[in-house]
């Protein structure tokens, strides 16, 4: 499936100066099958090293420090002429080998332009951020799950993706196209974006298939949690990850240690939550004391919340059933429903926005994001369906001259409020510029 970040690729790939390329991320993302991809589609030949199949692989990197020596004694082992001009040369799982971690430093500086891509875990690589780190002779990449976008695109959807892409006016979208989109968000709550996930849904529609792919991704992160962390510290993250379900299902989704347990401190958990939340298995925002610029001045980091990396597999976790597909979209009282959304909402801004992420809480308000917006401040509040009502954005709305609500509305204007569909949500910052 065709995923954004081949565009990324290129850009990369017609650089006259160019680094080593650094591609992370969580586990089963589609780090490996995107550039195979890219190297099939936009080189001669690519060569492909995986380092966790093959760890005596390592001991070329060992040996020499040489970009040349290294390449001739690959081309040795694959029985095959490296063609560095015209050659894609990709280092996978390359958080097992430090030595070719570190190699990427001597390819950046060589007189010759290389091609080099490595890939990795986003924890492991992170893990490996000290003497075997080439810190600024390569340039990172991270790849998320699938957005809503990309999900199109798996689905054959080519045609609503355009649709969305040619909105230029704030007006409502007509209603079978609103219902359609609608409908695949549906989809999309049920699969999420992790694309084997994706595949086997999009190929089979079978919700038993969906289901075992999902819950064998759920397993392989359980076995980084008993595979990277201090020993002492499994149990905690293993605590923390099956407590997301019960954080995201509070009205008030602020991070609570109770939900761990009832007599858990912070002081016990928040080195495994900052383990867990460095390795990208959960995402963190901060809460900000003020709405006001620059928001980053007024982060509060004893205050966040915490989200899945993927909304299918909250929806795995939460054990909500498939059979009410439907039901997520289209029910107004359905449980757990404003977790999905809302989770849904902070993987499609993380997937598109490039500031940072906060929440804003005082008294009995809270805006479920706030971001910064070139000299504005905008609020985004989020709702699962087409009750709308808020006193916290009424509030402030006394201040900020404009906010946005995402929910099951159409594409409308109400005042200083920007109504932007759940299924538009990717598109938030140029709506707002219109």
């Amino acid at each position: 499936m065709k995923r954004f970040i081949e565009k990324k690729l290129l850009n990369w790939k017609n650089q006259k100066k160019r680094k080593p390329l650094l591609i992370n991320g969580i586990r089963q993302v589609g780090k490996t099958w995107s550039i195979k991809y890219f190297g099939e589609n936009y080189f001669n030949d690519y060569l492909y090293v995986n380092f966790e199949l093959e760890p005596s692989y390592s001991d070329i990197f060992k040996r020499s420090k040489d970009p040349k020596k290294i390449l001739f004694e690959l081309s040795i082992l694959f029985e095959r002429k490296i063609d560095p001009e015209h050659t894609l040369i990709f280092f996978d799982e390359i958080q097992s080998s430090n030595e070719a971690l570190n190699s990427l430093k001597y390819f950046c500086e060589a007189s010759e332009e290389y091609y080099i891509i490595g890939a990795g875990s986003y924890l492991g690589i992170t893990l490996s951020r000290g003497a075997s780190f080439p810190v600024g002779k390569v340039e990172i990449i991270e790849l998320k799950p699938l957005t809503y976008k990309e999900f199109l695109m798996a689905s054959e959807q080519d045609m609503l993706l355009d649709y969305i892409e040619s909105i230029d006016r704030i007006e409502p979208i007509t209603k079978p196209i609103f219902n359609k989109l609608n409908n695949f968000l549906g989809e999309y709550y049920l699969a999420g974006g992790m694309p084997e996930a994706v595949k086997i849904w999009t190929d089979t529609r079978d919700f038993e298939q969906l289901e075992n792919v999902q819950e064998n991704i759920i397993n392989a992160y359980y076995k980084d949690f008993s595979k990277y962390p201090p020993s002492l510290m499994v149990p905690k993250i293993g605590a923390i990850w099956n407590s997301i379900v019960s954080q995201l299902s509070r009205e008030n989704k602020k991070f609570k240690y109770s939900e761990i347990n009832k007599s858990a401190r912070a002081r016990e958990y928040e080195n495994a939550l900052e383990w867990i939340i460095t390795g990208n298995y959960l995402n963190k925002v901060n809460m900000v004391d003020k709405y006001q610029l620059p928001l980053k001045g007024y982060e509060n980091t004893k205050h966040f919340k915490v989200y899945m990396p993927d909304t299918g597999l909250l929806r795995k976790m939460s054990n909500y059933p498939v059979s009410s597909l439907l039901e997520i979209i289209q029910g107004e009282n359905i449980p757990f429903k404003g977790a999905m959304a809302e989770n849904y909402v902070l993987q499609e801004l993380n997937a598109t926005y490039t500031g940072g992420l906060y929440y804003w809480a005082k008294n009995n308000y809270e805006i479920d994001f706030v971001i910064q917006m070139n000299d504005h401040i905008l609020p985004i509040e989020v709702k699962a369906g087409q009750n709308v009502k808020s006193k916290s954005m009424a509030k402030v709305l006394e201040t900020l001259d404009r906010g946005v609500r995402i929910s099951m509305r159409n594409l409308t204007v109400d005042g200083k409020l920007i109504n932007i569909p759940l299924v538009l949500t990717s598109e938030l910052e140029r709506l707002v510029e219109m």
